[in-house]
């Protein structure tokens, strides 16, 4: 059998690879973009039973951001659920046409789809610099306040590695302690 055949593919091997510890230690969410967030909310979860879906609004008053290098305030809303232990699924519509989201949506003719994937790493730091190292574009980078508004908050970033993945590669550095707000509503309601 051919090396091709036995890796299946036609790459040659990297003639130095990677050294050193992963970069990444688990998955943390996928996110999908939609147009209609109350909408795929219910479709999740009366269809599928995906939920309950927790859901937020984002802005200038507990998100800020640099797009593609550019400070820029959008709005959003998010809905989050748990799939399983360390798992989740994101939902964000954007509220406004600027923002990486309302972009997206542009670009896939309005249809919902796969917007990024967040792994978890062991060490933030060192992950972003060795993905930096590796000349990807950052498309966001922002900061969430947590509930009290007085704690450090989550940063979140986007590599951009669609050409290579075929989406767009999120990390993220949540401090000890951080709380998310309390959510606009959840989905289904609890009785």
């Amino acid at each position: 059998m051919s090396d091709r055949n036995a890796r299946g593919d036609d790459q040659s091997p990297r003639p130095n690879p990677p050294e050193g510890p992963p970069l990444f230690a688990g998955a943390n969410h996928i996110c999908i973009v939609t147009n209609d967030l109350d909408g795929a909310v219910r479709r999740w979860w009366d269809r599928y039973r995906v939920g309950p879906w927790r859901v937020f609004t984002y802005g200038d008053a507990n998100m800020e951001a640099t797009v593609d290098g550019a400070p820029l305030e959008f709005r959003m809303r998010a809905a989050l659920a748990q799939l399983g232990p360390s798992f989740r699924i994101e939902i964000i519509q954007p509220m406004d046409e600027r923002g990486p989201y309302a972009d997206s949506l542009r670009r896939n003719g309005d249809a919902d789809h796969l917007h990024h994937v967040r792994l978890d790493v062991p060490e933030f730091a060192r992950t972003k610099d060795e993905l930096a190292a590796l000349d990807l574009p950052v498309r966001l980078d922002a900061t969430f306040r947590d509930a009290s508004g007085n704690g450090d908050p989550v940063r979140a970033m986007y590599f951009d590695t669609t050409g290579e993945l075929g989406f767009l590669l999120e990390i993220g550095d949540a401090p000890p302690g951080f709380s998310v707000p309390h959510p606009d509503y959840v989905y289904p309601p609890a009785d």
